[in-house]
């Protein structure tokens, strides 16, 4: 799996994107925010963060 994480300017704010096998999401801000706080909390679950 070819994954791709990284700051946009799409948007009049700063905000992320992601590709996963050739397939892109931008996130607004907000969306963002949502993402990646969902993220660290399945990365705390399974140990991957400390």
């Amino acid at each position: 799996m070819d994954i791709e994480f990284g700051r946009s300017s799409f948007y009049d704010e700063d905000s992320i994107y992601l590709n996963v096998d050739g397939k892109s999401v931008i996130m607004d801000r907000a969306t963002a925010k949502k993402f990646v706080e969902t993220v660290l909390g399945v990365g705390h679950y399974f140990g991957f963060v400390d």
